[in-house]
């Protein structure tokens, strides 16, 4: 199994949900699906016109170049059996891809669908973080606080020195010198285990740190585990009920959540290798790390909710996206970025902003991508663990930037 690196009701906006109608198909088992559009009741004319719903989507015209570009990119992968599971790309609104191909269950012989419920691994860490942003609104936590009053007693005894200069901020982008749990050679024969986030952070509250907090920058889900505890703490409630409560019901993201065992049914198993299945993995290993779970149109909608500003006040957007600590000369996560923001790496695509985050999990590889100044949406998900899905993601936001 690849390294955990990438691993983990309010008012709703109001929505109608039409009916996708004709899907192609092609031998290569990947078909291509118009959008479910998300348009709001249409006004009789004695009532005052609705107020546009921002995350509508509809399908784009027929015969767009762009679309059928992406079409053909996705068709090719699949018929070369080298993309399985769900990618989808939204451009102001209009969906230019939704398109599934391969298994979510070989055994049962079950397709992948563009609904298909996806472990997205560490693009989990966006909500976890974004989470944390929404409590300090609200007065719960300060990102600048130091962590172990947070933690002590209920999830640890006492702080360990080291860790006492160490703040909320500095576990969310890494500069805490904390130690990655999944580093640690008990990890992975514990995967498939049920836990607690007590029992989890046992495991590396008495490591020596990595660095000194604060002096350099090394990924770290440890950190991650105390944010879920944080959020716990503060609020009374288990992360997967904050999530439900602050993000997923305000925003109708109708098929994302937590749980602490598996999916709801029908989600996508995961496999190695095409044909290899991935050996079993307990949610509450990944905990807040990395053990959310998605469709691509849920997480489509969640990226651009931050456009929107539904996310949370633009203010705290903008700080979400603001890089925290400089990447090394590699990129952090050896992959292409300038800085790490709260759940985001910071790169530019062409000169455009591209802000995104790879999950990567014994059988899962995801990838979740938003250019903020073009609303554009990319999203790849793959129940095969040595699926491109980053690559194919820069490529589609490549064809979506094209005039």
């Amino acid at each position: 199994m690849a390294r955990l690196h990438v691993a983990g009701s309010g008012a709703a906006l109001a929505l109608v949900l039409a009916a996708a109608t004709a899907c192609s198909s092609d031998s290569g088992g990947g078909a291509a699906h118009p959008p479910s559009a998300a348009g709001v009741p249409s006004a009789t004319s004695a009532a005052p016109s609705p107020t546009p719903n921002p995350l509508a989507t509809s399908p784009v015209p027929a015969g767009d170049p762009t679309a059928a570009a992406m079409n053909a990119y996705l068709q090719g992968l699949a018929k070369k059996g080298k993309f399985t599971g769900v990618a989808e790309v939204v451009r102001h609104g209009q969906v230019l891809a939704r398109f599934a191909a391969g298994k979510a269950d070989e055994a049962k012989n079950t397709p992948n669908r563009p609904d298909t419920i996806f472990r997205i691994a560490s693009v989990s860490k966006q909500f976890t973080a974004m989470l944390v942003l929404k409590l300090q609104d609200q007065g719960k936590v300060k990102l600048d606080d130091k962590v172990c009053p947070y933690l002590v007693p209920t999830y640890i005894k006492s702080c360990p020195a080291a860790w006492r200069p160490i703040t909320v901020r500095e576990i969310l982008v890494h500069t805490s010198g904390i130690p990655d749990i999944s580093e640690m050679p008990d990890f992975f024969t514990k995967l498939d285990q049920p836990t607690t986030t007590k029992e989890i952070i046992s495991r590396f509250v008495n490591k020596p740190l990595d660095f000194k907090p604060g002096t350099g920058w090394k990924y770290s889900n440890s950190g991650y585990i105390l944010a879920g505890a944080i959020i716990e703490k503060v609020t009374g409630r288990s992360y997967g009920e904050v999530l439900q409560q602050q993000i997923t019901a305000p925003l109708q993201l109708q098929h994302t959540g937590y749980s602490e065992t598996d999916p709801p049914d029908g989600w996508a198993k995961g496999y190695l290798t095409v044909g290899k299945p991935a050996g079993h993995i307990n949610g509450s290993q990944a905990n807040a790390a990395g053990g959310v779970y998605t469709t691509a149109d849920d997480l489509a909608r969640w990226d651009r909710s931050f456009g929107a500003n539904l996310v949370a006040p633009p203010a705290t957007v903008k700080l979400a996206f603001t890089s925290q600590a400089d990447c090394p000369s590699g990129g952090c996560l050896d992959s292409p970025s300038s800085g790490y923001a709260f759940g985001w790496l910071v790169d530019r695509l062409n000169g455009h902003r591209y802000l995104y985050h790879p999950g990567l999990l014994e059988g899962y590889h995801a990838s979740n991508v938003y250019l903020p100044d073009d609303d554009i949406a990319v999203v790849a998900l793959s129940n095969v663990q040595d699926t491109d899905v980053n690559g194919i993601a820069r490529h589609l936001a490549e064809l979506a930037l094209k005039p």
